[in-house]
C-alpha cells in the first residue's frame, strides 16, 4: 500500500491553516504548515511535498513569488500547486501567468477542495510512475549500449535485448493500467462534482485529460521502442518461413493497417504496377514488417496532402521484382541518408530507435534482395528495394 501523501500549506492565517489542516487530516493526507512566503518555499525544498496549497497574499514574499520559485526549480517545476485567491480574476491571471495548476476561492468550499486535491495528487502519482519508468528504461538503453560496444557473440547480445524487452514490457503495464484507471475515476470524480463547483472545475478537467493523454503517449512510444527490440531479436533468431507471396497483398495489408493514422495526417496511400507483378517465394510476415515500416516513416515526414506510393516492376534480367517506396516529404539531409543502414542510425521520428530501419535492411539481405535510398531535402525520399524470385539456399 502506497504511503499516504504530504500536503504542504502555506498562509499566513492560523485559521485557515487550521481549517484545512483538519480537513485534510481526517482524510488522511500527512500535513505540513507554513505561515510565510520564505517559511513555505523552504519546506518545498527539505521536505518535498506532494502538493502545495498557497495562499495569494502574505507578508513578505507572496504566493506569486513563491510559485514562480517553485517553477524555476527543475526538482520542483512539476510540483502541483493549488492557490487560494480571492474571486478577481486579475488573482487568477497573474497565478497561472507563474504556473499554478488549479485554483480555489476563498471561503474554501470542502468539497471542492478535497476534489482537487485528490485529482492533482492522482496525477502526480501517476507521473511519479511515468518518470520512474523512464529513468529506469534510461538506464536498461545505457546499459545496452555498453554492452553491446564490449560483446561480439550474436547469441549474448539477442538474448540481452530479450530480456530487457520482456522486463520493459512488464513494467510498463502498471502504467498503462493506471492510466485507464485513472480516466475512470476522473470521469466519476467530475461527474459526481455539483453543478456550481464543475463550472469552476472545468479548466481542471481539461488538464487532466491532457496530462492523461501525454502519458498514455509516452507509454505508447515506449511500447513501440521494446515492439521493435523484439522484432530486432526475432529477425537475427529464426529462420525465413518461405511460402509463394503476392507483393500486392502485402502491400494492400500494410495500407489497410496504416488507413487511419494516413486519414489523420492528410496523406494518400498508393500503388502502381504491383497487381501484375509474379510471385516470390518470401516470408509474408517479414516483408509486412519492411513495407509497414517504410511507409510508417515516410508519414511521419509528411505534410498535409502528401503521397506515399509503391511502384514495382520485374528486373531486366527477369531474376526478380524491383520495388520503389516513393514520398514527397521533407527528405534527409546527407548524414541521415548516410547513416541508414549503418550501426550509427539516426532515427528523426520523436522518440524513435532507429531499429526500424535495422530491420528493414536485415529482412531485404536475408531474401538475398538489396536496398538502396535517393533523398533530397524538401523534393521528398526513394527506396529502391529488389528481391529475387526465390532467396539463395543458405
Amino acid at each position: 500500500m502506497a504511503p499516504p501523501s504530504t500536503i504542504l500549506i502555506v498562509d499566513d492565517d492560523p485559521d485557515i491553516v487550521k481549517f484545512l489542516k483538519d480537513f485534510l487530516e481526517s482524510k488522511q493526507y500527512i500535513i505540513l504548515s507554513a505561515y510565510s512566503g520564505e517559511q513555505g518555499l523552504n519546506y518545498v525544498h527539505t521536505e518535498q511535498p506532494d502538493l502545495v496549497l498557497l495562499d495569494v497574499v502574505m507578508p513578505g514574499m507572496s504566493g506569486y513569488d513563491v510559485c514562480r520559485q517553485i517553477r524555476i526549480h527543475p526538482l520542483t517545476t512539476l510540483l502541483p500547486v493549488v492557490m487560494m485567491t480571492g474571486i478577481h480574476p486579475e488573482e487568477r491571471i497573474k497565478g497561472i501567468q507563474v504556473g499554478a495548476d488549479e485554483f480555489l476561492t476563498k471561503p474554501i468550499n470542502r468539497e471542492e477542495l478535497f476534489a482537487r486535491v485528490r485529482s492533482l495528487l492522482r496525477i502526480k502519482e501517476l507521473h511519479d510512475v511515468v518518470q520512474a519508468q523512464a529513468t529506469q528504461l534510461a538506464k536498461w538503453n545505457k546499459e545496452l549500449k555498453v554492452k553491446l560496444e564490449h560483446e561480439a557473440k550474436l547469441a549474448e547480445v539477442t538474448r540481452m535485448l530479450g530480456d530487457i524487452g520482456h522486463e520493459v514490457k512488464n513494467s510498463l503495464m502498471p502504467v498503462l493500467s493506471g492510466v485507464e484507471l485513472l480516466q475512470e475515476e476522473l470521469d466519476e470524480l467530475f461527474h459526481c462534482l455539483p453543478a456550481p463547483v464543475m463550472e469552476k472545475a472545468g479548466a481542471s478537467q481539461k488538464m487532466c485529460r491532457e496530462i492523461i493523454e501525454m502519458v498514455t503517449r509516452s507509454a505508447q512510444r515506449i511500447q513501440d521502442q521494446v515492439r521493435e527490440i523484439a522484432d530486432c531479436v526475432k529477425g537475427l533468431t529464426s529462420p525465413l518461413q518461405l511460402a509463394p507471396c503476392h507483393l500486392a497483398k502485402v502491400v494492400e495489408t500494410v495500407f489497410k493497417t496504416l488507413q487511419v493514422l494516413a486519414d489523420k495526417k492528410g496523406v494518400r496511400l498508393q500503388t502502381v504496377d504491383l497487381e501484375s507483378l509474379p510471385q516470390i517465394q518470401a516470408d509474408e510476415g517479414r516483408l509486412f514488417k519492411v513495407f509497414y515500416n517504410l511507409v510508417n516513416n515516410a508519414m511521419a515526414e509528411m505534410l498535409q496532402g502528401g503521397t506515399v506510393t509503391i511502384r514495382g516492376a520485374e528486373d531486366l534480367l527477369q531474376t526478380g521484382l524491383k520495388v520503389d517506396v516513393i514520398d514527397n516529404g521533407r527528405g534527409m539531409p546527407e548524414e541521415v541518408r548516410q547513416s541508414l543502414f549503418s550501426e550509427r542510425v539516426i532515427s528523426r521520428k520523436a522518440g524513435g530507435t532507429g531499429l526500424g530501419t535495422k530491420i528493414v535492411k536485415d529482412v531485404v539481405d536475408v531474401h538475398g534482395g538489396h536496398i538502396s535510398v535517393d533523398s533530397e531535402v524538401g523534393v521528398g525520399t526513394t527506396f529502391h528495394l529488389s528481391f529475387p524470385y526465390s532467396p539463395p539456399t543458405r
